[in-house]
């Protein structure tokens, strides 16, 4: 009786029908996309400052620690949880570097292919060193851009071989994107390769360290400090590892600012839903105060007046919600391949359980007022209304 009723007065409903299906569509794409979203707006935010970033160095104030760190130590902490990369570098401030008759002395890092994961480096042109350039001390290079500027004028040099010191190698790419100061005025070579053949860099004297997510960052600085202090025995107080904690608090700043702004626009359309569902059952009950008083001369008693207008409210919501559902499933899926962001399936069948509980939850109470004001009509009084 409910369904054809409302059927019979769709039109009273299309309404309030399409600001609940949209509601609800619209909490569904966010809940389901918006753990891949916030990532993807955390690297972009992270190029800024690196937020999940630490190094780990030592105290030249200290005295008489040994001012190195080892590959056992590497290897230690990438053991870690929450630890997306561990890179050990060792450095020159200043190296000659010619191309033909060109001079300039940019600084010297040797590196491996993690590296690149902590400081986010982005690929101007030709590659990156990877991990075979490591193994096999390969004699490659990676210029910053500024390097770029002073030793081939601006020219792509991937390809051409650059003198670094005494020793020769040759370009196989080039950084772009936003960089450092110091990564725009550096050579990069395989971090095996610097320790072959240059003087004092047979030791690492720092190691970045990236946590996979800015709430973690906390717990995995504390973890690689037990780590190091753990395998530097009497050496504790020179051990230090530095992390931001106030970029972090920046970027979580932002992202919550975004999704709370989200989440109150939703809200207000579940509101508007639940006020227009309640309205129109108010309507309802005023143009079927006839149809109300006759059921009720036939017997009918007032839980059973109450709980038909309960019904089709909840009917409504509900089917409404559905609507929502599908048009919501159906932009994730549009949505996800034009991001080219990864949708977590548990957090999707979540979203859609919790969503379907929240539209009987509007329906049941934007329906419990009117149906109450239904069942208490006086029979005389409704059969008489015009």
């Amino acid at each position: 009786m409910c369904w054809q009723l409302v059927l019979r007065n769709r039109r009273r409903y299309n309404a309030v029908m399409a600001a609940i299906a949209f509601g609800t569509a619209g909490f569904i794409m966010v809940r389901t996309m918006g753990d891949s979203v916030e990532k993807k707006v955390a690297e972009n935010l992270e190029l800024l400052g690196e937020a999940t970033v630490m190094r780990a160095h030592w105290d030249n104030n200290e005295n008489f620690h040994p001012g190195k760190y080892y590959m056992r130590d590497v290897a230690k902490l990438r053991r870690l949880p929450n630890v997306m990369a561990v890179a050990p570098v060792v450095s020159l401030h200043q190296i000659n570097a010619y191309v033909q008759r060109t001079e300039w002395s940019p600084g010297l890092f040797g590196v491996d292919h993690s590296y690149w994961r902590t400081q986010s480096a982005t690929l101007g042109s030709g590659r990156l060193i990877g991990p075979s350039d490591v193994v096999g001390r390969r004699t490659v290079c990676v210029l910053g851009w500024e390097v770029v500027k002073y030793l081939f004028d601006s020219k792509d040099p991937v390809g051409h071989v650059v003198k670094v010191g005494n020793c020769s190698f040759e370009v196989v790419g080039v950084l772009g994107g936003i960089q450092h100061t110091e990564m725009g005025r550096a050579v990069f070579v395989p971090i095996t390769t610097a320790q072959s053949l240059f003087e004092g860099l047979d030791w690492i004297p720092e190691i970045y360290v990236r946590a996979d997510d800015w709430n973690t960052v906390e717990t995995v600085q504390s973890r690689v400090m037990q780590v190091l202090k753990g395998s530097h025995k009497g050496y504790e107080s020179g051990i230090r590892v530095i992390h931001y904690p106030e970029r972090v608090k920046k970027v979580i700043t932002s992202i919550l600012m975004v999704k709370l702004f989200i989440y109150a626009a939703l809200g207000v359309a579940f509101l508007l839903g639940k006020v227009g569902l309640t309205s129109v059952m108010l309507a309802a009950v005023q143009d079927r105060t006839r149809e109300i008083g006759l059921r009720k001369a036939l017997g009918a008693r007032e839980e059973i007046i109450m709980l038909q207008f309960l019904t089709e409210s909840v009917f409504i919501s509900v089917l409404a919600g559905v609507v929502g559902v599908l048009i919501g499933l159906t932009s994730v899926q549009l949505l996800s391949g034009y991001l080219d962001v990864e949708v977590s399936l548990y957090v999707m069948s979540s979203s859609v359980l919790l969503d379907f509980a929240v539209t009987v939850a509007i329906g049941i109470i934007a329906g419990l007022y009117p149906s109450i004001q239904a069942s208490r009509l006086d029979v005389v009084t409704a059969m008489r209304f015009e």
